[in-house]
């Protein structure tokens, strides 16, 4: 009504007024209480309001993490209809914390506040990037799974006692299509390693911002499952690289296996004393045969046609100028020591005479393999003897040094069960359930990691799959401007190498304007003389980066104590090989006794130029099939050390110097920053 008044008066005015104006009264003042409370009311209900989207938040993140946990088990378990719905629980737990960190958005202004909500927003993000893997492993899976499905489905209804057939059973078209399935998935899981790897990028930017440790460990679960996931991915994208070469699906491929023993260490792994030739084809392994390589070697012992040189060391400290296919592991890269051995074999098979069998590949197995994994299936009985992780080594050792003549086993049938326990070993790694296999991977991730196992592939696109997955063992100085790397080769030592126990000891001092470098390796005998151990004799090869300049060597023996009881020093041979020099010599050890073999040279320039620059790197390159050897590392740069990786211990900080003490169970890359 008054604005109506108001409107007219506007329109049409008069020099009355319609009424009478109220008259004016002074305002009271608003007490300040008022506004105290209003204040804290605000304040409580925008706590409320935070309050509810941090809840949907916690909420929709436990049922997603939750959800997807239960997902990999049923994936695994090839539960396709639960994992389905464990991943629509996820996905539908995924949107409803989305949906409380769009409520709350407006905190990310606030310092405090905003990097809490930003550090929840990266484990989202995660979470939905794990979302997203998962229903594609689940695609691929019921992709392959199916062809076992339809096969045992075809043969339950030609015979009801094989709906639940083995794979190794299968027919072989149905193993072909198998692994065929498995090649063609290698472009998605790429792309499920790329989103797994971007997932570690979000819980890495968590861990970046200030957050309760009670908020961090309820991220640690989620962690623990992103870890093994990517772990999975990352290990079958080199597996479905090879798959197609490694199964044969485009015809007969020929490996050869080689059984390094690393009880008697060899550069590339350990003495071959027992070799295996098999032929695979659609998955499919249409034969496996082993020998003693000794037997080849037989055939062209005293052949004037067969004559190829020994590596030097082979021929002083071996004394034998003719190189034969057992010595063949020489050298440290394994493509290489694989590429070597092949070739020895088809040449001694070729002089005497035999047909020479076409080799697509390798795959070195050290005596370490054989026991993980043994202890992974469990006791195994082959030929009334019972094998496990704890015995495997001594009795197989036993069994082709002694006991085959107790038994009226021909010297020339010894090994024989070394194929026996393989085969034993492979039909129940191919029975295992599909639960397992997640397991299976794992161990092989850690053996390839750890050096006890290698493959190489005549194939070059395949081989470079292998050397991407380091599952080659290649030996190469990339990514580091500083290379260490210590080889051993038992030199008729009998199987001593699990009682010497080695420190390798690497220092930096500032000489002059640049570095000197020395490394120091103890071996520290620990056996006695018996059937299987004796002195320690070992040509000991030192690689380093290329342009290193030798200045002394201490601990060098011309022969062992016998051979050289004067204990007069031995010669230094300096080498070019993988864009690295290495510094080789002999030495030898009594049992009960250590020794010390000590190398001491110039860095070269590069090393010199990046510790000037501000960044020093360095990688240490364990040998195939060694044990875990103590490393120290005392690094005196002459510079102020700013941070590095791995840390050094808090009482060595502040200074000049980097040390560390730690074990060389598989390659180590050190980073120092000035």
């Amino acid at each position: 009504m008054v604005l109506s008044i108001s409107f007219f008066s506007c329109m049409f005015p008069s020099q009355e007024p319609l009424y009478a104006p109220a008259p004016i009264r002074r305002r009271r003042a608003t007490s300040p209480y008022v506004f105290l409370v209003l204040g804290i009311l605000a304040f409580a209900i925008c706590i409320a309001y935070i309050g509810v989207g941090v809840t949907r938040i916690l909420n929709g993140a436990l049922s997603a993490r939750t959800a997807i946990a239960a997902a990999q088990i049923s994936i695994a378990d090839t539960d396709f209809s639960e994992a389905s719905e464990n991943l629509t629980v996820a996905h539908d737990g995924l949107v409803h914390a989305q949906s409380g960190a769009a409520m709350i958005s407006f905190v990310s202004y606030f310092p405090w506040l905003g990097q809490r909500y930003d550090a929840g927003v990266a484990v989202l993000n995660a979470t939905e990037k794990t979302v997203d893997v998962l229903k594609e492993a689940m695609t691929i899976a019921v992709d392959i799974y199916a062809v076992v499905e339809e096969a045992r489905a075809t043969l339950a209804w030609q015979d009801p006692a094989r709906a639940d057939q083995p794979l190794h059973d299968m027919p072989p078209a149905v193993k072909a299509e198998l692994f065929t399935r498995l090649a063609n998935a290698l472009p998605d899981l790429r792309t499920m390693q790329v989103k797994l790897a971007l997932a570690e990028d979000d819980i890495a930017r968590f861990h970046e911002l200030p957050v309760s440790g009670n908020l961090a460990s309820l991220i640690t679960p989620f962690e623990e499952i992103l870890t093994k996931l990517k772990s999975g991915v990352d290990f079958l994208v080199p597996f479905a690289g090879i798959t197609r070469e490694l199964a044969g699906i485009d015809g007969d491929r020929q490996f050869l296996l080689m059984f390094m023993n690393d009880t008697e260490l060899r550069p590339t792994g350990g003495f071959l004393g027992t070799y295996g030739l098999v032929v695979i084809r659609g998955g499919d392994m249409k034969s496996l045969t082993t020998d003693d390589t000794y037997a080849v070697d037989a055939l062209v012992m005293n052949n004037p046609s067969y004559v190829v040189t020994s590596p030097t060391p082979i021929a002083k400290y071996l004394e034998q100028p003719i190189w034969y296919f057992r010595d063949g592991t020489w050298s440290p890269d394994f493509p290489s020591g694989a590429r070597d051995t092949i070739a020895l074999l088809r040449q001694e098979i070729a002089a005497s005479g035999q047909p020479v069998p076409d080799i697509h590949g390798a795959i070195g197995i050290t005596t370490t393999f054989f026991k993980d994994l043994l202890r992974f299936l469990g006791p195994i009985t082959v030929d009334g003897k019972t094998y496990t992780a704890d015995n495997v080594v001594d009795t197989l050792e036993y069994q082709v040094e002694i006991a085959f003549e107790q038994q009226g086993v021909t010297r020339a049938d010894r090994k024989d069960i070394v194929g026996h326990l393989t085969n034993e070993i492979l039909d129940q790694v191919l029975e295992l359930p599909p639960s397992r296999l997640e397991d299976v991977f794992a161990l092989l991730e850690r053996s390839f990691a750890k050096k006890e196992l290698a493959m190489w592939m005549r194939e070059d696109d395949t081989q470079a799959v292998l050397d991407d997955a380091g599952w080659s063992q290649r030996v190469t100085n990339e990514n580091a401007v500083d290379t260490l790397m210590v080889i051993d080769a038992n030199m008729a030592s009998l199987k001593s190498d699990p009682v010497v126990h080695r420190t390798i000891d690497y220092s930096i001092t500032p000489s002059g304007a640049g570095y000197q470098a020395t490394v120091a390796i103890t071996y520290d005998h620990q056996g006695s003389f018996d059937w299987k151990t004796s002195r320690y004799r070992t040509y000991t090869r030192v690689f380093v980066p290329e342009g290193s300049g030798l200045l002394s060597v201490e601990g060098s023996l011309a022969n062992d104590a016998i051979r050289n009881p004067q204990r007069l020093p031995g010669e230094v041979i300096t080498e070019s090989e993988f864009g690295l020099t290495s510094f080789g010599t002999f030495t030898s050890v009594e049992p009960g006794q250590k020794q010390t073999l000590t190398f001491t040279y110039t860095v070269p320039s590069a090393v010199v130029t990046a510790i000037q620059n501000g960044t020093y790197t360095l990688r240490v390159l364990k040998q195939m099939g060694a044990d875990a050897y103590d490393l120290l590392l005392d690094l005196d740069f002459n510079k102020s050390v700013r941070k590095a990786a791995p840390s050094e211990d808090v009482s060595a900080w502040g200074d000049d110097t980097y040390t560390l003490r730690t074990e060389l169970d598989e390659n180590k890359e050190i980073r120092v920053d000035f």
